[in-house]
């Protein structure tokens, strides 16, 4: 038999949306007992493996091992970049769902029940704040974030049901504890710069050009954008991760990686991040936070005892397309309103 060594093999990955893919392929694919590291990349859609492998190893026997580590995520471990096919028919469905939210919004806003234009120092509505937190909780981008509640759901399966519930509601408390503080931080770090109106208008804009990346890429139309997806450096994002290896009992752990996620890579708690910054207070950014980690928590909850997902059924491309197009259509009112709040246009959607 050919003696093992360290050798680098390049394969591609299907399913890769955000910069989170990256960061639990990495994570994932470390378990397989040959691999030593492993390097993945959003832009390209590929992962760099580095492992003791043996010099005449099968790739496509290896590629399917890979995968088998990935799959329940919705990721595919290939020798070949796929072609894909069209997303034409996706959008057939996606395009009618999104505009009639989209259009249930603003007679919602017609009818008072909702105030869609932000001005200088106020914050999105919190229903609006709450709807993306529930829109990020089925995306990609909370994979990690899932990822960590089930791992934490397998390390004390074989404790007490006490200890299992326990650990899990630490979780959740301190996730949504932690944005609160932290975004309240956020605010105060937003007064502390003494915004103007010009500095509220360009971080709306910044706001804005996130969001309309994220759209873009949960669309899959351009994948030139995910060059363009902003993310937190990985060292830090690694760091996060691996404090749910650090085992300290049913409360501690489970506290530090909730207040954790804060950092992980996700362009929706990224976006939120912003406008917590530029509420210019503390209850501003702290309410921020809050609910959007709120809009989070019913679909996390769920995955505490099941991985059954929205966005890993045979229905995902129709569901990501149409959290798309509502994102893009947030990205776009966000411009608009700051162009009003500029006095550049006339306010819309007002009253």
């Amino acid at each position: 038999m050919s003696e093992k060594k360290t050798i680098c093999h390049e394969f591609y990955v299907d399913g890769m949306h955000c910069a989170a893919c990256e960061i639990l392929i990495e994570k994932k694919l470390t378990n397989h007992s040959k691999v030593k590291k492993v390097k993945a990349s959003l832009s390209k859609e590929k992962i760099i493996v580095e492992g003791n492998f043996e010099d005449e190893e099968n790739i496509e026997e290896l590629a399917k091992e890979l995968s088998s580590f990935v799959e329940k995520e919705g990721y595919k471990v290939t020798l070949k970049k796929s072609i894909k096919k069209s997303n034409l028919d996706d959008f057939i469905f996606a395009v009618p769902i999104g505009l009639t939210i989209i259009i249930l919004f603003i007679l919602s806003q017609k009818l008072g029940l909702i105030n869609f234009i932000n001005t200088a120092g106020e914050t999105l509505p919190l229903p609006v704040i709450f709807l993306i937190g529930i829109v990020a909780s089925l995306s990609s981008c909370m994979a990690v974030v899932g990822g960590l509640v089930l791992s934490m759901a397998a390390t004390y399966a074989k404790e007490s049901r006490t200890g299992k519930n326990i650990s899990q509601i630490s979780f959740h408390l301190g996730r949504i504890i932690s944005f609160f503080i932290l975004g309240g931080l956020l605010g105060i770090i937003g007064a502390s710069f003494k915004l103007s109106t010009t500095i509220y208008f360009i971080l709306d804009l910044i706001i804005a050009v996130v969001m309309i990346i994220l759209a873009i890429n949960m669309m899959d139309i351009f994948p030139v954008f995910k060059k363009l997806q902003p993310r937190m450096p990985k060292f830090l994002s690694r760091k996060a991760l691996n404090i749910e290896a650090q085992d300290k009992g049913f409360l501690i752990t489970p506290i530090l990686v909730g207040a954790a996620t804060f950092f992980l890579p996700c362009g929706f708690t990224q976006s939120m991040q912003l406008y917590a910054l530029s509420t210019g207070n503390f209850w501003g950014g702290a309410s921020t936070m809050m609910t959007f980690a709120l809009g989070t928590l019913p679909i996390l909850a769920l995955v505490s005892f099941a991985s059954i997902t929205l966005s890993k059924s045979n229905k995902a491309g129709i569901f990501f397309k149409t959290a798309g197009i509502i994102v893009l259509f947030f990205a776009l009112l966000n411009i608009l309103g700051a162009l009003a709040l500029m006095g550049i246009i006339e306010p819309i959607l007002n009253i």
